[in-house]
């Protein structure tokens, strides 16, 4: 199968573009940001947006794609032969891609840039957890659900805080932190079986 090759032009101006919209999403929603705006910001014209997009929202709706496509890769890579969940996995392959786009993560963590992300995002991924989870469990899906809540906001919350304030740990020791807390949340999810 032949390679397609990377442009780097377009990655560079949609990296400018995303940024953009991470810094004024900090300040407005989405619905208020206007073309002229987020082109400004991202220091491109018009004409190169329109080559990518067709409005604010398309921005929007790819970076939470790839969002959802990043976690959704992470909870596959964390599953065995035998389908169990390996949480150091998960953690390993969020822990990389964190690594490869750390100037993005810690865009999508500012204040309100993370809200309107979470929110985006946390129906299907509440719900890939579920389907993850159940097979651990045998409560109900109500008692499972508030158990993944406490869960998936603990862990997101060291990460959020570590790309908010990055001197204080490595990425590295997030991670571990994170790991430790999931780790221990499934095995309190799963001697309820």
């Amino acid at each position: 199968m032949p390679r397609t090759k990377i442009d780097r032009r377009i990655v560079k101006t949609k990296r400018a573009i995303s940024l953009a919209l991470f810094q004024i999403l900090a300040e407005k929603n989405v619905d208020d940001i206007t073309i002229t705006e987020l082109t400004t910001k991202a220091d491109i014209n018009r004409k190169t947006f329109y080559l990518h997009y067709s409005c604010v929202q398309d921005v929007a709706d790819e970076l939470i794609a790839s969002m959802k496509g990043v976690f959704d890769n992470a909870l596959q890579s964390a599953l065995d032969e035998e389908n169990n969940f390996v949480p150091a996995q998960f953690f390993a392959y969020l822990r990389d891609k964190i690594g490869e786009h750390t100037e993005l993560f810690r865009a999508f963590c500012l204040e309100n840039t993370s809200l309107y992300f979470v929110r985006a995002l946390s129906a299907p991924l509440m719900e890939s957890l579920m389907n993850v989870y159940r097979n651990y469990s045998d409560q109900s899906d109500a008692s499972l659900r508030a158990a993944l809540i406490f869960m998936a906001h603990g862990a997101l919350n060291v990460y959020l805080d570590w790309a908010r304030n990055p001197s204080v740990l490595t990425l590295d020791e997030v991670t571990e932190i994170a790991l430790r807390f999931v780790e221990q949340g499934t095995a309190l999810v799963a001697t309820n079986r």
